[in-house]
């Protein structure tokens, strides 16, 4: 028995019914999809309005003064690099502070404003290039190239000001020992470089902001914790924050359920289409019975006939969501692009599979055991 051949006769033969089976799958994995996403949305924008758990802070477990920190500049980097890209794509910025003595000024504060993805570091005061080639380079603030010009700053909890000096036309200044080429562009502080400059154990002041774009999730949190413990050991801490297990347990269920759900209906109203198939089917059942076919055999041909038409139509509708619809629905839903993965479309498709099997199985062994040679020979 040739499963091609009985699809090209359905769709042939019973050409609204196809349309409609095929438009059942199309629509039950829009809908399927669009809800997990518009519940996660939802969610967000719910915990967002009853809390702004949108930053995170590793601190340093040793800070005598501002020159002492036990976070240098080299863990900052090594843990920033080794998080996963899941977490890194909810990380709006990373931001941390060094007090670092300069030729052009005593001390100069370095603020260290940057991103993380695909890899690389991105900063908006330097090419991505210039960011990630780790070369000694800075920008500096006009003050240092005019005579009786001071520009500086101080600190809160320090009396001293720091003074820019006059360092004419030089190509480059001495930064904590080293020498830094001056590149041209527009800085509105008095000193800026790279983190990625200061490769080696400059101390951090204070420790490191995290500045997520959503409210932190559970697995997020456990995995910076584990990074910053692997990178940084003892010499850093992040505080223990207040994420309730129960709610998002509650809320992975809610959508485990919602799925679940809506993939047995859809496995219902396809069982229904399809069994009326199975009733302009009653002749072709009555050749192949009579012909020796067992009920099994039938139930299984019928069976993977129904699998091989929906899974590849559902999987291929999943597609065509993820890289048509989501993007448009994100300008509406801002949190909705959050909610997918692979591994949740692979989930989805699971779901949705083992319900239509269990459904369409019952359906067909109901409707083939109730129909005896007997009976079918007598037209019954």
């Amino acid at each position: 028995m040739n499963i091609f051949k009985l699809i090209f006769h359905d769709f042939k033969s019973y050409r609204m019914i196809s349309i409609l089976i095929v438009l059942n799958i199309i629509i039950s994995a829009f809908v399927i999809c669009f809800s997990y996403g518009i519940y996660q949305n939802y969610n967000t924008v719910i915990d967002e309005g009853e809390s702004s758990i949108h930053l995170l802070e590793i601190l340093p477990t040793k800070q005598k003064d501002n020159n002492q920190s036990s976070i240098t500049t080299k863990m900052v980097i090594d843990t920033v690099k080794s998080l996963s890209d899941e977490t890194l794509g909810n990380i709006e910025y990373f931001s941390c502070e060094a007090l670092i003595p300069t030729s052009a000024i005593e001390k100069n504060l370095f603020s260290f404003v940057f991103s993380y993805s695909d890899g690389k570091f991105h900063n908006d005061l330097f090419t991505d290039e210039e960011y990630n080639s780790y070369d000694k380079i800075v920008s500096i603030n006009s003050a240092f190239r005019r005579k009786n010009v001071h520009y500086g700053f101080s600190l809160a909890n320090d009396n001293k000001v720091y003074d820019t000096k006059y360092i004419g036309d030089a190509n480059s200044i001495d930064i904590n020992g080293e020498e830094f080429k001056i590149i041209d562009t527009y800085c509105d502080d008095i000193m800026v470089s790279p983190i990625t400059a200061f490769n080696n154990d400059t101390p951090i002041m204070e420790g490191v902001e995290i500045n997520f774009k959503t409210d932190i999730s559970r697995s997020q949190y456990d995995e910076i914790v584990g990074a910053v413990a692997m990178k940084m050991g003892d010499n850093a801490e992040v505080p223990e924050m207040d994420i309730s297990p129960a709610s998002e347990l509650f809320y992975y269920r809610t959508i485990l359920m919602i799925s679940v759900l809506i993939s047995i209906l859809a496995a219902l109203n396809f069982a229904v289409l399809y069994r009326f198939v199975l009733e302009k089917r009653i002749k072709m059942l009555t050749i192949f019975r009579i012909c020796g076919c067992t009920k099994l055999r039938m139930i299984f041909t019928y069976l993977f006939e129904c699998m091989i038409i929906g899974l590849p139509i559902f999987a291929l509708t999943q597609l065509v969501y993820d890289k048509l619809v989501l993007p448009m629905l994100s300008n509406t839903f801002e949190y909705i692009g959050y909610a997918y993965s692979p591994l949740l479309y692979l989930a989805i498709f699971g779901i949705y599979a083992i319900s239509s099997f269990i459904v369409l199985i019952i359906m067909i062994s109901i409707y083939i055991s109730r129909r005896s040679i007997i009976e079918l020979k007598s037209g019954k």
